[in-house]
């Protein structure tokens, strides 16, 4: 936190008094458009002059151009702009030229951020190949950062397997190396242990490597508190919820993060939590937010992010109707998104709704289709909220099925039992068996034991 706060107040002072020089210029103001460590509120301007000063230089200036087309694409993201490849493309075409590029400044590693919005694909590709370079260059810090990277992208997909592959890979690149811990080496281990269902493991990964202390750097402050917020959502506890993910919010805040990806997404489970305490204006207000990037970016992830925050607000107050269909429009949103652990939760709660609403089928159905695609990704707390509702929609009895009863005296007539022989094994009068038996006829569509016998077979014993 002191070298942050200490960047902020040395670069402003820097470029201040740093002259003309296009040169001496663009390399200060490069600097201190960094994502980290640049002048708060000032990175956008300060990466767009240091562009001009480094093409302004004679000869241009091409390190510090490179350098500040990479910071300016990250604020520009950061900022819920969007992500603007032409400024990669730019940055690639210079690559070439430079001495000595290092891995961690590549175009094609920043490519990788567009996992922040929801283009797993792009993301996954992109990281793969900083990889295959990262290794084939024997710097394993590079690998295994790369590979954490790609474990994060995986588990946006809901691809646990993968991200768990890639985790391993990471900690054998690590392995022979003493680095000081680091929060990108710690995230995704968190996270894979909540998918497995272990949040009290997760929890107290999160502490040992995750720290909310001031002596921590802020981003692995925010790390720490999205970690915590999670466990505490899916542990039901609300109030924890909403003090660990505000936390992050304000870690996000002073990091200049308003892009809902970049924020590790927390402002969704949080406004979810907002709900299950009755704040609803404040969940509405962050909905309101998501949908409009939603719209405005063409991120169907948020949209739908948005319609499941009020699909909750509308059920909380009771409106059922506004409710299911604010959570079928979530569902719709969602199976257009690659985010496949969403796409589960709407229909998780499309199927909570539609319960409440006595729609017993579409209740089933949407919950159906969540436990299939959580018993395909894997994630234990999300199939654990959904086999809770499960049993409370079940289907009921058909009117041709047997009852428990009826098969068991099903089974005793089909092995030549007399109506007095299943009252005795049963213990119960005659005239209930003839009941039972003239009910089985009716719904096996029999007439006569023989037929009975031909048509039902007995269950082993």
């Amino acid at each position: 936190m002191e070298q942050l706060a200490a960047g902020r107040t040395v670069h402003p002072r820097s470029v201040a008094v740093v002259g003309d020089d296009p040169r001496r210029r663009a390399l200060v103001l490069a600097l201190a458009s960094d994502v980290i460590y640049g002048i708060r509120g000032g990175r956008q301007a300060a990466a767009l002059e240091a562009i001009a000063c480094a093409e302004a230089a004679d000869p241009p200036a091409t390190a510090a151009l490179h350098r500040a087309l990479l910071n300016l694409f990250m604020a520009k993201a950061t900022a819920a702009e969007g992500l603007d490849t032409g400024l990669l493309d730019r940055a690639a075409s210079l690559e070439a030229s430079l001495p000595a590029n290092r891995l961690h400044d590549s175009a094609d590693l920043h490519l990788g951020w567009s996992r922040y919005v929801e283009d797993l694909d792009t993301a996954r590709s992109a990281l793969e190949r900083s990889v295959s370079r990262a290794r084939e260059s024997g710097d394993d810090f590079a690998t295994s950062i790369f590979l954490t990277y790609l474990a994060m992208t995986e588990v946006l997909a809901g691809n646990y397997s993968a991200a768990s592959g890639a985790v391993t890979a990471a900690d054998a690149a690590s392995a022979w190396h003493d680095w000081p811990p680091s929060p990108w080496f710690a995230e995704p281990h968190c996270e894979l242990l909540i998918a497995a269902g272990d949040l009290d493991r997760a929890a107290a990964l999160a502490d040992a490597r995750l720290p909310g202390n001031a002596a921590a750097t802020l981003i692995t402050r925010f790390m720490g508190a999205c970690i915590r917020g999670t466990v505490s959502s899916w542990r039901g506890d609300h109030a924890a919820t909403i003090q660990q993910l505000e936390n992050a919010g304000r870690c996000a805040d002073q990091l200049e993060w308003a892009d809902p990806g970049v924020r590790n997404r927390l402002d969704i489970p949080l406004a979810e939590a907002y709900v299950a305490v009755g704040r609803t204006g404040d969940a509405r207000r962050i909905s309101g937010w998501l949908r409009e990037l939603g719209e405005r970016l063409s991120r169907p992830t948020l949209t739908g992010d948005a319609h499941r925050i009020d699909a909750l607000a509308c059920a909380a107050a009771g409106d059922l109707e506004a409710a299911t269909e604010a959570a079928r429009a979530a569902v719709t949103a969602h199976q257009s998104s690659l985010l496949r652990p969403e796409l589960a939760r709407s229909l998780l709660v499309l199927g909570q709704i539609e319960r409440r609403r006595k729609s017993r089928r579409q209740s089933r159905d949407a919950l159906q289709r969540a436990h299939a695609l959580a018993t395909e990704m894997g994630h234990r707390p999300l199939l654990a909220a959904i086999e809770k509702e499960l049993p409370r929609v079940a289907a009921e009895r058909s009117g041709t099925e047997l009852t428990a009863t009826e098969r068991h005296v099903a089974d005793l007539i089909a092995v030549g039992a007399t109506n007095r022989d299943a009252a005795a094994a049963l213990f119960v009068s005659v005239r209930t068996i003839e009941t039972h038996v003239a009910s089985i006829y009716r719904k096996l569509g029999v007439r006569t034991r023989a037929e009975l016998a031909r048509r039902h077979r007995p269950k082993a014993q």
